[in-house]
């Protein structure tokens, strides 16, 4: 009986210590996603130029916007939680098909791609942040929710 009892000592002491407070990796993520917020002002930017014929020559560089945005995202450091990795890699693939699908400045429907592509990846932000945004609240966090798509 006593070689017990150092045992169950020694196992819960290991449950005691292993059932700490998970890691937070939402609140890490999301302040590393506002660092993106300046290139969702300028594809809401560029969305306003296609929608104005004397501005939609200002949009032609919107490939290397959507580039960028892809490139930035694709060297975001993810946690283990799989909820906010599914999420981002829905943005992730958004920004891929995008940038398949976006024809060239000098073709006649490019006005018509460019907002095309933008919505869908304004639409594909916007479903992260809500998901971000429930999972937010289910932390307990009683601050609002940072993120947003920009409107100007």
């Amino acid at each position: 009986m006593n070689v017990n009892r150092p045992c169950a000592i020694a196992i819960a002491v290991i449950i005691t210590w292993g059932c700490g407070e998970p890691l937070d990796e939402l609140t890490p993520y999301v302040s590393r996603y506002q660092n993106f917020q300046d290139l969702n002002e300028k594809l809401e930017r560029y969305h306003g130029y296609l929608k104005s014929p004397a501005l939609e020559r200002q949009a032609r560089d919107i490939r290397v916007v959507i580039q960028a945005y892809s490139d930035s995202f694709e060297n975001v450091e993810l946690g283990k939680d799989k909820f906010i990795r599914a999420s981002h890699n829905n943005v992730k693939r958004a920004l891929a098909r995008a940038l398949t699908q976006l024809v060239e400045p000098d073709f006649p429907t490019f006005t018509i791609s460019a907002q095309k592509q933008v919505n869908l990846i304004k639409d594909k932000v916007n479903e992260h942040f809500g998901n971000l945004d429930k999972l937010w609240k289910e932390s307990g966090k009683t601050d609002p929710f940072p993120l947003n798509w920009p409107k100007l």
